[in-house]
């Protein structure tokens, strides 16, 4: 008969029932055992049976030497003082050999450590045991909670919500920056003083921060809403969210009604400062104190330190020594006296199961800097992990392992132990400085992918003005570049790069990314990533300068620009165009870049190819994108969209639209227009690009100085540098600077290697066949398919206004003939004609208001689908 699958909230962990049981065993001249019981292999064993007149004996058998275990670990219970060992010259009736012999053993012992009991816990909960189960302790839980419910009640609710509403302001204080002075003295210096005690002891040792010491009643007394807000004020008792009544009588220390409303409290639920508490917690668990608010012998209201309770049950471990361990497998454990405690509960994870999960999240490698308990629960790994040990469970999860698990914070304590051992500087700046250290003394040269880790002075990298604003001018520079050596060789190839950078994949830091499309694969391909925190000009300037000195020292080649290094206007040299957004600071940076590689010696006589009386050293910033640089016209549109231009000006969209070409028939008189029939919106749009030196002549060819044809093949949006943010980003969002790196080196070395593969088999990364004919096909679908959906709502907007219109002119002319048929009576009833009046002119007003609704959608739709407007109106068919 197959054998049952356990029982889901009992875990892999469950009472292990044994082999057999033996009576009266001796196990040396001077002990004898009431019982043993005997387990089969890795056996975990949490409740051990006692006795109070005696003593009992738990035998494991172990499989081997190499899976040897200490079964007291898995014990429930928390083992401690007096405790120790002897080593040798230990004899064990129970342990023998394959042949019946007695082996050399050795012993260890430890006394249970009890449990945390409220001081003014109830005596009720001492009552002895030498037996536990995990069933006890939910029979247990289960009678506490069912108490509960019997007394359970909205008021009770109320009263308990509202004291500790109290208590923690009483506890916390006001929580402003301490700057005004408070004064205590007496009894009220005494309770301040006891309070602060209190709030020391939860914080185990924690630093704290100087906060105000004002008194507060519901706000803080140095509160003042015209010059001092940011001390504490909190509407919620006004709102009614608790007893007023209550926190009033607590604030004013009124004892009559305080005592009057905690004894009704008591009588009618049991509940309040004067109940027998029934808190109890574990020995090994971090509580300091109970989590409800008693009254001591004073009438004070107070918070009682959890205290541990006294046992005197012993535990003794013999096990053969380890020259033995092969003849005899087997680990005897003695249990003696009771446990003058409740059963602990069930929170100890087994070793075993515990050097499982590490091993686990060993294993997760580049996801481990950023891992929380939430992470690893819905990780394939873990899932992974969880469906092999419980095959026999559809949707298996940490709690089926073992209830322990159940625990977020329990298995946050452990990612957080193997985060520290993997990573001992942590996953900030330390941490991967600490990283890079690593990289280069384990890895040769060419794997290095952190290439560059700096901090630099705030003034280092400093904004100079307009165009180049700078959020955090205080801040010191940092900037990390990552780069493969295979990416620079790809980049040096490069014809057509684009940059952007993002905000979101690693905490503090921006992402500034430089790739391309590879134009044999036709995949794209990041380049080099710069982490940095500030984005001013000098910084992008910064960071270019140093993506091209690692091209240099990786491919022993600069990068080269057209024009630059390029000897004709023909000369299609190094890159060709660069293709970014209209950030200021990218855009200054990249050109100032640029300018710095003209000054060195080769270049100073050297004449600019499109304006030939011209050195190329005299080339500003601006002048130099003007021969390079293209606008992403995907955000040029999308910002037109955005700008609030007035209804009639409608038209103003299309002549902003129609600046971004090849060569425009009227571009001073477009301007123009945008800048008086825009109103200030139209204005402003214009001196944004006018402001950004490079804007304008980054979106029609026929101002820049980029050639024609590559004008023509270039890029001109930046989707795919954005395609690679959105493709990193999958890796994870918010990322830690250590999690943020490796993440994105695990994927840049991921699409180097598929580009390798396909430059040696042929073998592409998609059933794709790479030919520009694919991608302008799916262009075209998409931009047909959005139109399509544009109009198809359009249309849909259209019938629903025709609908509304035929209502509401229906509605008219059934009001209207009311009117008519009661004027025309020879003595109309003057109240029945008032109303008929009053329901014409709404039912007219709202005609009108249906046909100007209308209106506002000529020109709209696909034209399939006719807009009814009356006559007075332009019809649209």
């Amino acid at each position: 008969m197959a054998e049952e699958p356990l029982p889901p909230h009992l875990g892999l962990f469950s009472e292990p029932p044994p082999l057999y049981t033996n009576y009266n065993e001796k196990i040396n001249n001077a002990t004898t055992l009431e019982k043993v019981f005997t387990y089969g292999p890795d056996v975990v064993l949490e409740y051990p049976e006692t006795s109070t007149t005696g003593r009992v004996g738990h035998l494991f058998f172990m499989k081997n030497a190499r899976s040897w275990y200490n079964p007291m670990g898995n014990f429930a219970y928390s083992l401690g003082p007096p405790k120790g060992q002897k080593k040798n010259g230990v004899t064990c009736f129970l342990l023998k050999d394959g042949s019946g012999f007695v082996v050399p053993c050795k012993s260890s012992h430890a006394t249970c450590q009890g449990v945390k009991l409220c001081f003014y816990a109830d005596p009720a909960l001492l009552q002895p045991h030498t037996k536990a189960s995990r069933a006890d302790v939910a029979r247990t839980l289960a009678g506490q909670q069912a108490e509960r419910d019997e007394h359970a009640s909205a008021r009770a609710t109320l009263q308990q919500k509202t004291l500790a509403y109290f208590v923690v302001l009483q506890r916390e204080g006001c929580g402003a920056p301490l700057y005004e002075p408070t004064i205590y003295v007496g009894a009220e210096l005494d309770e301040r003083e006891r309070q602060l005690e209190v709030r020391e002891r939860i914080r185990r040792g924690h630093a704290s921060k100087a906060t105000c010491e004002g008194r507060l009643l519901f706000m803080c007394e140095h509160y003042n809403r015209r010059g001092n807000i940011d001390h504490f004020f909190d509407y919620s008792p006004s709102r009614g969210l608790y007893d007023c009544a209550y926190l009033e009588a607590l604030f004013a220390e009124d004892e009559d009604i305080v005592a009057e409303i905690e004894e009704d409290a008591l009588y009618y639920s049991g509940t309040g400062p004067l109940a027998k508490c029934k808190s109890v917690a574990n020995n090994s668990s971090i509580k300091v104190n109970c989590t409800v608010e008693h009254r001591d012998e004073q009438g004070r209201l107070i918070v009682a330190e959890m205290q541990k309770s006294s046992c005197t049950c012993r535990f003794v471990m013999y096990e053969p020594l380890e020259a033995y361990r092969d003849a005899c497998p087997w680990i005897l454990v003695v249990c003696g006296g009771a446990h003058a405690h409740p059963a602990p509960l069930p929170t100890k994870t087994p070793p075993s199961l515990r050097a499982d999960i590490f091993q686990l999240l060993y294993s997760l490698q580049y996801d481990l800097p950023d891992l929380t308990p939430r992470r690893l629960l819905r990780h394939p790994s873990a899932l992974a992990f969880l469906h092999k040990r419980l095959p026999h469970l559809e949707n298996p999860t940490f709690v089926d392992l073992h209830s322990s698990l159940a625990n977020r914070d329990h298995i946050r304590a452990y990612i957080l132990q193997v985060q520290r051992e993997v990573f001992p500087e942590g996953t900030g700046w330390a941490g991967l400085a600490h990283l890079k250290q690593q990289a280069e003394l384990n890895r040769v040269v060419e794997d290095a992918y952190i290439r560059y880790m700096m901090e630099l002075p705030p003034d280092s990298v400093a904004s100079r003005g307009e165009n180049d604003e700078d959020d955090d001018p205080a801040v010191p520079f940092r900037i990390i570049v990552c780069q493969h050596r295979e990416a620079s060789e790809h980049l040096l190839r490069a014809k057509f790069v684009q940059s952007d950078i993002s905000f979101r994949r690693v905490a503090g830091f921006l992402e500034l990314e430089v790739g391309g499309m590879n134009a044999d694969s036709r995949t794209m391909l990041g380049y080099s990533r710069i982490l940095l925190n500030r984005q001013t000009a000098a910084a992008h300037t910064f960071a270019f300068k140093l993506i091209d000195f690692f091209v240099q020292q990786d491919t022993g080649q600069a990068l080269q620009w057209r024009h630059i290094h390029g000897n004709t206007l023909r000369d299609e040299v190094g890159i060709l165009q660069f293709a970014m957004d209209q950030h200021g600071g990218q855009a200054l940076g990249l050109g100032e870049y640029l300018q710095s590689l003209v000054q060195s010696p080769e270049f100073t006589e050297k004449r600019d190819l499109h304006e030939p009386h011209r050195l190329l050293r005299h080339l500003d910033p601006y002048e130099h994108l003007r021969r390079i640089g293209r606008l992403c016209t995907a955000h040029v549109f999308r910002n037109i969209q955005k700008v609030k231009l007035k209804p009639e000006a409608e038209h103003v969209r299309v002549l902003m639209k129609s600046l971004v070409c090849l060569t425009h028939k009227d571009w001073d008189g477009t301007i123009a227009r945008i800048q008086s029939e825009g109103g200030k919106a139209g204005a402003d749009w214009i001196n944004d690009k006018i402001r950004s030196k490079f804007a304008l002549p980054a979106i029609c060819w026929a101002k820049s100085f980029i050639p024609e044809a590559i004008w023509k093949i270039g890029d001109n949006t930046t989707n795919n540098i954005e395609a690679l943010h959105a493709d990193v980003n999958r890796e994870g969002v918010s990322c830690t600077l250590v999690g943020g790196v490796k993440k994105s080196e695990h994927l840049d070395m991921l699409k180097l290697k598929t580009l390798t593969n396909w430059s040696s088999t042929g073998i592409r990364s998609s059933y794709m066949r790479g030919h520009v004919s694919e991608s302008i096909e799916t262009s075209v679908k998409r931009r047909a398919n959005q139109r399509h959906r544009i109009l198809g709502k359009a249309d849909a907007k259209i019938t629903t206004h025709n609908e509304r219109l035929q209502k509401a002119s229906a509605a008219k002319h059934k009001a209207d003939l009311r009117v008519r048929e009661l004027s025309y009576l020879q003595n109309p009833n003057a109240q029945q004609l008032g109303r008929a009046v009053a329901a014409a002119q709404r039912a007219d007003s709202a005609y009108t208001k249906a046909v100007e609704a209308s209106a506002e959608m000529v020109g709209s739709g696909s034209g399939k689908v006719p807009l009814l407007l009356p006559s007075s109106h332009t019809s649209v068919q």
